[in-house]
């Protein structure tokens, strides 16, 4: 069976990569200095400047490529979030982000015996109650809902392992392999990487020792197991130097799986991304100058002449490049193609024209991802720095989209109506359109429109139910059929 050898491997997908992989993240870090990111924010309120500097620090720890260091920036990260909480009164424009904010760290951040469910939930439930009918909190009650299912599916998965006998068939240590799966799968659902790593590492053990030849249910299930190590790193970590040899032990170890052509694929791909970037970020270290930088990350005014000299709108493009080379498959990588675009943002302003494509960019892979307080923030940010972004019509019918999903429907009415008013040239025109019509229906013939009514967690279906009309405190939103389309 398959000796699995953690260092000393060679093949043509071995040192060559893993240095170019190195060499990129660290290339990276000393090219993109972000700068005082807080004083460009548009965030406003209260505690804006604080949100949006925890925020920042959020962003700058995950883009560490060592892992405990990742995991000491985030426990600093947390404690901001906290302070954010404890400033805030009840019902101000940050806390319930800063509340959500710091449950899905603590969800993250693992400690000895496991992650802090039990706070995090605690934190999810003061999101429902500061606003039982907003977006954070039905994503709360989503949040709380996948922790319970999670821990439910690691006991049952616990109690069946505990439960194999000694002298276990093949076919019960097959069904036993399948509760480890699930067990591993749960804490990668739940964000406990290190805990999942470790039981996809048992599976395989187990099913190493099980396998009697080649692609045998056992040869497949260890496959399978390593390649969601693999994943982990790549997809989760983003940590392409420890990812690396992971899926290169699935193709030496086993190359009958599937999962071995697939990471055959990634690897091929991967260095062919990490080169490319590497070639950009060559060419903008000798145009950069680093000083320049260096004043700009310790929050200094600098021009981008200051940085770039000349060499100003190559240097821009490099970025973008990169930043189109991390977001695509086979990287996925949002958050080195945020850093990317936002150096160009940051860096490059004066290249207005490819600085209002990538930030637009930002607000895209934030709506992307699901981040749509983020994008919202980012459409914002491009509104206020590069009004006359090429993209500029598409983010405002984009814009309207974030607010419809965060519930906020007089905001996205307005959207999509200005959306519409652009005219038959957009491709959004007859989607937006549509929504204009939809948003300004009377069905129940209250006198209030459908965005109305939804605003305010009425039913545009009966006439009893309007904005002002009492609803017991707690109760979900009237929906009407909106989730469905």
């Amino acid at each position: 069976m398959p000796v699995r050898s953690f260092h000393g491997f060679a093949s043509r997908y071995s040192a060559m990569p893993l240095r170019l992989a190195c060499a990129v993240l660290a290339a990276s870090a000393v090219l993109l200095a972000s700068g005082c990111s807080s004083a460009l924010s548009t965030l406003a309120g209260g505690q804006a400047l604080p949100f949006s500097n925890a925020q920042q620090a959020e962003q700058n720890a995950r883009e560490k490529t060592d892992l405990d260091k990742r995991r000491a920036a985030l426990e600093e990260v947390y404690e901001k979030y906290i302070k954010i909480i404890a400033n805030s009164k009840e019902g101000s424009k940050f806390i319930d982000r800063a509340r959500f904010a710091a449950a899905q760290l603590q969800k993250e951040l693992v400690v000895p015996g496991g992650a802090n469910y039990d706070r995090a939930t605690q934190l999810l439930d003061d999101v429902i109650a500061s606003n039982p009918t907003g977006y954070l909190a039905a994503r709360a009650r989503s949040e709380k809902a996948a922790i319970r299912a999670n821990r439910e599916a690691i006991q049952t998965a616990r109690s069946r392992i505990d439960n194999t006998p000694d002298d276990a068939s093949d076919e019960q240590w097959a069904e036993t392999l399948g509760a480890i799966l699930s067990l591993a799968d749960s804490y990668e659902s739940l964000g406990d990487y290190e805990t999942a790593i470790s039981e996809y590492e048992r599976m395989m053990e187990i099913a190493d020792r099980r396998s009697k030849k080649a692609n045998d249910v056992f040869y497949r299930k260890a496959a399978e197991a390593q390649f969601k190590i693999g994943n982990i790193y790549f997809y989760r970590y983003f940590d392409y130097a420890d990812g690396w040899p992971e899926f290169d032990k699935l193709r030496q170890d086993y190359p009958l799986s599937d999962q071995a052509k697939e990471a055959e694929s990634i690897l091929r791909d991967a260095d062919k991304a990490l080169q490319l970037i590497k070639e950009e970020q060559d060419y903008i270290r000798t145009v950069a100058n680093k000083k320049a930088l260096d004043y700009l990350k310790a929050g200094r005014d600098v021009t981008p002449y200051e940085i770039y000299g000349a060499a100003g709108e190559q240097a821009a493009q490099a970025y973008l490049r990169s930043a189109r080379l991390w977001e695509k498959p086979p990287l996925v990588n949002r958050v080195y193609a945020i850093k990317n675009y936002r150096a160009i943002t940051r860096q490059l302003w004066s290249e207005s024209f490819v600085a209002g494509d990538a930030a637009f960019q930002i607000g895209r892979l934030y709506q992307d991802n699901g981040d749509y307080l983020k994008a919202l923030d980012a459409y914002e940010e491009m509104f206020d720095r590069f009004p006359h972004s090429i993209w500029h019509n598409l983010a405002i019918y984009n814009r309207a989209v974030c607010y419809e999903t965060i519930r906020e429907f007089e905001l996205a009415y307005r959207e999509y109506k200005a959306a519409a008013g652009f005219g038959t040239d957009e491709t959004f025109y007859r989607a937006a359109e549509q929504k204009v019509r939809q948003f300004e229906q009377d069905e129940d013939g209250d006198g209030y429109k459908f965005y109305q009514e939804q605003q305010h967690g009425a039913s545009d279906r009966d006439k009893d139910s309007y904005p002002g009309s009492v609803k017991p405190m707690g109760e979900e939103p009237a929906d009407d059929g909106l989730a469905a389309q």
